[in-house]
């Protein structure tokens, strides 16, 4: 004997696992980097010391909470990283600040902690709404990301402890060394003073001067991106998993076929795998870690559970993605090729074994009475599918069964007083048997079963049956019914009570899209199908998640964002200041759809989860940012000076605490395993998303602070207006 392991699952998250680590270790030192060019070394050193408190306390939280360490919560962790020190960042770089304006280190350490308190804890706020609707995303998808808010969360609040109870007492000892800096310190320090006050200044006093300008030109960027959405360009994928490793292969035969010819159909199977291998591999071998088969039942299928001898299954486990050239659909479509059928087959059907949320790419359910209407419609539908290029592996899951033989009652039993009851349960006992008595021997029970001599339980049996009428006379069976063969099902489905077919069929997502094939199919003849066998249809398998996933995120988009403005209106004691912040939102798409573009990937659910938490983190720096200018119009300053002035004083801060964030999820951009696919949509949606957002509140958000003065003055001049009383 021998054993041997395959479809080891341990070693595939094992492998997951330390890619994720890797790219966190990568994005970690880039954020470091990023302190330390920015920062003075010392500041730089004790903001980065939050990062290590922020994760073992959030590891803390994951451990009472009962989470894992898993893709989904290493990812968190990763786009985390640039978070975390965002908050240290805006306490350090202002105490920083009051240092050079002359402050002892003691008073620029508390002062600048106490200044930042409100702004910052209000931004750590809105961040944690906008996560915060993940949570009331249900079903499969909802379990899946739970752990990006849970950590985020947790990331955040540990962050603010850090943050204000902490870092303040590092500051004041890391502020006594600020002037004495290196040459190296001192040179990048100056030029960056100068572009401050220099360049940056006239191109913001440029955006503010032809504020409508600037935003024309942002709404104008707004709706290119929109086209590209609109126009095919950049697509949509409900859930892109990561390449399969495993193929499952499915034979069915008519029923009755012997079991020889389904064995048959395994050598050839395995022959053909063998051939495509070697042609594959140039006759090196190695694409194939493991293969096994399995006769009178399905393997890995809607199958599974039906089962005889002309049914087989064929599992094969090809070796982990990132090891072969070979890909996955096109080792498929090799097989499909070289396989030689046999006669009498009905059905092969190759498919991947697909991780993330169940269901098919399409699943087209019909609903009706007569199943063999549901077959017939079935069968329509599948040629329509065929129509379509990408769609592959259609089959229906109401497959023909075995020869039954239907007993229908005629008029002349039913006036003998017969009923279709009666014949059936008269029927059923004679060949089923009923149970006569039950006793107790011993430990076991005892059953007598009353019922015909099983070898002599046959269709003769059945023809030379009586029956018992209702006045005790013995009537044969073939005078009450018309006794016919027909072939049924070997299963019947009910949704609701309802009998059910469902058709199902794989997507290659490089050739089109389920979005597009469902949009197109009503059109193209699927109503017509439905209405011409008096049926009902509807969707399915991973729309129908789809669906319920998106109304989820729509609402719970909706409160985040309420949750948003109640907070900024908190924080400003404004209810109109709240819009010119929340305004820079619907900006972040931007970022989100021209990345997806340039790097050639589709938009995913995973995107819109990361859309979410994106326009948390795009409100923090012009909650600060507007809080700042508000400082300074407090103090006496001109509307106008103050916008520009308080724009350039938070140039450092906003450029850290997005380039942090940035970096941190850098290195998982230019990720290249397979693995790590279906993560690379959320890091481009926060990346690129942030990249614009950069922008946006640098020069986008004090145009619309002037703007908003502008309207303020209209508003005052109608009310004078109004008020005035013309002289007689």
């Amino acid at each position: 004997m021998k054993i041997e392991q395959f479809d080891v699952q341990a070693g595939l998250i094992e492998d997951r696992i330390r890619l994720l680590l890797s790219n966190g270790l990568s994005g970690l030192a880039l954020v470091l980097i990023i302190l330390f060019i920015f920062l003075n070394i010392r500041v730089a050193f004790w903001v980065a010391v939050g990062i290590p408190v922020a994760i073992l306390a959030t590891a803390g939280v994951m451990l009472f909470t009962g989470q894992s360490i898993n893709m989904i919560s290493l990812f968190a962790i990763i786009m985390s990283l640039g978070i975390i020190v965002d908050d240290a960042i805006v306490v350090g770089e202002h105490s920083s600040h009051l240092k050079s304006k002359g402050y002892r280190p003691v008073e620029a350490a508390e002062k600048g902690a106490l200044r930042m308190l409100a702004p910052v804890f209000a931004s750590s706020l809105t961040t944690i709404a906008a996560f915060l609707p993940i949570f009331m995303i249900g079903d499969i998808i909802g379990q899946i990301i739970v752990a990006i808010p849970s950590v985020v969360v947790a990331v955040l609040i540990a962050s603010l402890i850090e943050c204000f109870l902490v870092l303040p007492g590092h500051m004041r000892f890391a502020l006594r060394q600020v002037g004495n800096n290196s040459r190296m310190r001192n040179w990048f320090d100056e030029r960056f003073f100068h572009f401050q006050s220099h360049n940056f200044r006239k191109l913001v006093g440029l955006a503010v001067s032809y504020r409508y300008a600037t935003l024309a030109m942002a709404i104008t960027f707004f709706l290119l991106a929109m086209g590209l959405m609109a126009g095919g360009r950049v697509g949509f994928t409900f859930f892109p998993s990561p390449e399969a490793d495993v193929v499952n292969a499915n034979i069915v035969f008519t029923a009755g076929s012997e079991r020889e010819q389904t064995l048959a159909m395994m050598r050839e199977m395995q022959r053909s795998l063998d051939q495509v291998e070697e042609e594959l591999t140039n006759g090196q071998g190695g694409l194939i870690a493991a293969s096994f088969g399995r006769v009178g039942v399905s393997v890995g299928d809607q199958f599974t559970s039906i089962s005889g001898d002309h049914r087989a299954g064929m599992q094969v486990e090809l070796v982990p993605a990132d090891q072969r050239s070979v890909r996955t659909k096109d080792f498929i479509k090799a097989w499909e090729a070289e396989i030689r059928p046999l006669p009498g087959l009905v059905r092969v059907a190759l498919t991947e074994r697909i991780g993330g949320p169940p269901g098919k790419e399409l699943d087209i359910r019909l609903k009706g009475p007569d199943l063999m209407e549901l077959k017939l419609a079935a069968e329509d539908v599948k040629n329509l599918l065929r129509r379509y290029d990408g769609v592959s592996s259609i089959e229906d899951d109401l497959p023909f069964g075995k020869q039954e033989l239907i007993l229908r009652l005629t008029p002349k039993g039913r006036a003998l007083g017969f009923t279709t009851e009666d014949i059936s349960n008269q029927v059923r006992a004679a060949f089923e048997g009923v149970i006569a008595r039950k006793f107790a021997r011993g430990d076991e029970e005892v059953i007598i079963r009353v019922q015909y001599e099983r070898d002599k339980a046959d269709a003769n049996a059945l023809h030379n049956f009586y029956l018992r009428s209702q006045d005790g006379a013995d009537i044969p069976l073939s005078e009450v019914v018309s006794i016919t063969q027909e072939q049924g099902f070997s299963r019947i489905k009910r949704e609701d009570g309802v009998r059910e077919v469902s058709i199902t069929a794989e997507i290659d997502e490089n050739v089109t899209s389920s979005d597009k094939i469902l949009a197109a199919l009503p059109q193209n003849g699927l109503a017509e199908i439905a209405s011409s066998y008096g049926l009902k249809y509807r969707f399915a398998g991973k729309s129908e998640e789809q669906a319920d996933t998106l109304a989820d995120m729509q609402l719970g988009a909706m409160i985040g964002l309420t949750a948003i403005y109640l907070i900024l209106a908190w924080v400003f004691a404004s209810y109109t200041r709240p819009i010119v912040v929340m305004s820079i939102i619907p900006f972040g798409v931007v970022g989100a759809i021209v990345g997806h573009y340039l790097l050639g990937f589709n938009l995913t659910i995973l995107s819109l989860i990361a859309l979410l938490g994106l326009s948390g983190i795009l409100v923090n720096n012009s909650i600060i940012l507007v809080s700042v200018v508000d400082e300074r119009i407090a103090k006496g300053e001109a509307f106008r000076d103050a916008v520009i002035d308080g724009t350039c004083d938070r140039l450092r801060a906003v450029l850290l605490t997005s380039l942090t964030t940035i970096g941190g999820l850098s290195p998982l951009l230019f990720e290249t395993s397979l693995q790590a696919q279906f993560l690379i949509p959320m890091a481009i949606t926060l990346v690129f998303g942030l990249m614009v957002a950069t922008f946006l509140v640098l020069f986008l958000v004090p145009a619309l602070l002037v703007v908003q003065q502008d309207f303020a003055k209209l508003g005052r001049r109608g009310r004078r207006s109004a008020n005035e009383v013309p002289s007689s």
